[in-house]
């Protein structure tokens, strides 16, 4: 009977990505009900420092294989190193951070191994079988945000494997030391790639200013309006804020995808929220997760954001923050 909860120990220039913390939340929340131990699988040329990070996150197994280049973005291969690795372990759970990587080399090693891979999970709840074993229901949003569906792996179909929204959960945090066995798969070897990688170089907008930022100034709707973003924009720079968006907004190419939130974009945890022109459609606040103040904005008195701020101003958006940057 496959054992285990499975990481994917996602990683760049020897550093574990900030996803990986939130796996081990993840997989805590499956511990909790199975008892089972969580396990990491990483493929670098950088294996002993990942593991030694891997250890301080309180991973209880870590399974590596050591590749005698930098790996990264060849997926075709890392995808068969991963299956490799994933059907010596039999492990019952794969927990895959719903990255650019996770998801293109885990979509591979899913029909390599032959299972499924349910994609973007907001959720994840333990439920028992009449014979005693245990499942994974796996919540995602579904149908351009309008529904809430749950999937289930058919029984006796291994391992559960699933991608996990960054953000959903929060990073975990070690409070002892661990003592985990690493184990080195030295006989796999990394096959030979169809991609080669010439140059790398930093992404001009990158995700993790929301996902980390203390405070985020979010564009709704409201904001599309002629002039009044490039003063939202000016506004968040006032005051050290990353600038996030709705779908509506998203989708006009005026802020990068990278920065909508909601449930198909990122979920974010910010000291500090301040929505403007944003009606508060459940899709969008879903992706605002313990926010400490909760400031909105909106013409509109009845408009849904109200419902979740601390705060509202029921006035033009542009109005109030002329007044602001004239401080």
């Amino acid at each position: 009977m496959p054992e285990g909860i499975c990481i994917f120990a996602e990683n760049y220039n020897g550093n574990l990505d900030n996803s990986v913390p939130e796996l081990v939340t993840a997989a805590h929340v499956i511990k909790a009900a199975t008892g089972e131990k969580i396990e990491a699988i990483v493929s670098s040329d950088q294996c002993r420092e990942l593991s030694d990070q891997l250890v301080k996150l309180g991973v209880e197994e870590i399974y590596a294989v050591k590749t005698d280049h930098d790996p990264a973005f060849q997926d075709d291969s890392l995808s068969r190193v991963y299956a490799e690795m994933i059907r010596r372990i039999e492990p019952s759970a794969v927990l895959i951070p719903a990255t650019p990587a996770g998801r293109s080399i885990f979509s591979r090693t899913a029909a390599i191994l032959g299972c499924g891979m349910t994609a973007d999970c907001t959720e994840l709840l333990v439920a028992k079988r009449d014979d005693g074993s245990f499942y994974i229901k796996q919540n995602k949003p579904s149908f351009g945000d309008n529904v809430f569906v749950t999937i289930e792996m058919k029984p006796g179909v291994y391992p559960q494997m699933m991608t996990i929204r960054p953000g959903v959960f929060a990073p975990y945090e070690n409070s002892g030391s661990s003592d985990a066995k690493v184990t080195y798969f030295d006989d796999i070897v990394m096959p030979a790639s169809g991609v080669m990688v010439i140059e790398t170089v930093p992404a001009a907008a990158a995700t993790g200013s929301i996902l980390g930022a203390d405070t985020v100034v979010v564009g709704g709707r409201g904001a599309a309006a002629e002039g009044n973003m490039e003063l939202l924009k000016q506004f968040a720079d006032k005051i050290g804020a990353a600038v996030g968006c709705t779908r509506p907004i998203a989708d006009t190419g005026v802020i990068p995808f990278e920065h909508q939130i909601g449930q198909t974009g990122a979920t974010i945890h910010p000291r500090i929220c301040i929505s403007l022109g944003v009606s508060g459609a459940i899709q969008h606040t879903e992706g605002i997760k313990d926010t400490k103040l909760f400031v909105a904005v909106n013409t509109d008195e009845n408009a849904p954001i109200y419902n979740v701020a601390d705060y509202g101003i029921n006035a033009d958006m542009k109005e109030v923050l002329e007044a602001y940057m004239k401080l």
